[in-house]
């Protein structure tokens, strides 16, 4: 045994002892934090709401596509106030037949065009607009795209400055935006949805697959943040869906031995539909779940955990 050793020994402060300190030290934080504040958990006959209104608010700021029409759709049903964005044509009145509170529309918001979610103060033109039309807000959905990349050796910092712009520093705007008056009100949701290729390796998309990942990280990070004032974060990664342009896109709508290569790398051997995956978020969304946060979960058919 060396000299360090022995005097470490002697102090008391050998490895085992310090991290039985550590642990009894964090036990003592964890519970002096439980003391001072313990969120009630939800009450699935009178569900808490943060604006005056009475009514349960969400936010989505994407309902031109993908999940965030049929979130909208679901939401409506269930008679909420909703404050969106980048809108599918006809959606609107779709919402208020359904059964919406209110419709707040925020213009000027666009997915991978000039008004991004990437633009600073983009995000918050939505929150500010819950704010003032409701006086609070429950749910925020945030979608944010930039799709494109190349493999490593033809990988371009254009790209990769692109990917960052709108898969990561968006996706930081937004949390900035929409957790404050969340965490004043004492509770609320977010769900940022971003890709499965940001958990399972994209060899093809390296500048997208990089920074949807760092995307995931940060809303694992800023749910610790906020957990402890009854907030939760998670993020939803989807592949394959079968949205508008997506078989377009692969080019797979003209050629059927693209779409077999396509439906070989989903286990499921199909495409997801979009309301499938609008039913999984909403359970994180809807205030009945108020357990689950700093996750990260696939919807993707498997592709995931294909050959992993």
């Amino acid at each position: 045994m060396g000299s360090d050793a022995r005097d470490n020994d002697t102090k008391g402060l050998n490895r085992r002892d310090f991290m039985m300190a550590g642990a009894a030290g964090a036990a003592g934080m964890m519970a002096a934090s439980s003391a001072m504040a313990q969120p009630k958990p939800p009450d699935p006959k009178k569900l808490r709401t943060n604006s005056p209104s009475g009514k349960r608010v969400a936010i989505v700021t994407d309902t031109q596509l993908n999940i965030g029409p049929y979130l909208a759709q679901e939401f409506a049903r269930q008679g909420y106030g909703l404050v969106i964005a980048d809108v599918q044509k006809g959606l609107e009145q779709k919402l208020k037949d359904l059964g919406a509170h209110k419709v707040v529309v925020v213009p000027g918001l666009e997915q991978e065009g000039p008004n991004n979610e990437g633009v600073p103060g983009a995000i918050q033109k939505v929150v500010d607009a819950a704010m003032n039309e409701f006086g609070g807000y429950d749910s925020a959905f945030i979608r944010t795209a930039w799709h494109g990349g190349k493999n490593i050796l033809e990988e371009t910092p254009e790209n990769m400055k692109l990917s960052y712009e709108q898969n990561c520093l968006a996706v930081m705007y937004a949390l900035q935006a929409v957790l404050p008056p969340l965490t004043k009100a004492g509770g609320g949701q977010v769900v940022v949805q971003t890709s499965a290729t940001g958990e399972k390796p994209h060899p093809g998309l390296v500048s997208y697959s990089v920074m949807r990942a760092a995307a995931n990280m940060m809303c694992r990070c800023a749910a610790l943040t906020v957990a402890s004032k009854n907030v939760c974060v998670n993020a939803v990664g989807t592949n394959f869906m079968n949205y508008p342009g997506f078989k377009h896109t692969l080019g797979a709508d003209k050629d059927p031995k693209i779409m077999e290569a396509l439906l070989e790398e989903i286990p499921i051997g199909r495409l997801g539909e979009t309301a499938e995956a609008a039913h999984f978020t909403l359970g994180l969304l809807d205030g009945h779940n108020m357990y689950s946060t700093g996750n990260f979960y696939t919807v993707a058919g498997g592709f995931n955990n294909a050959g992993m």
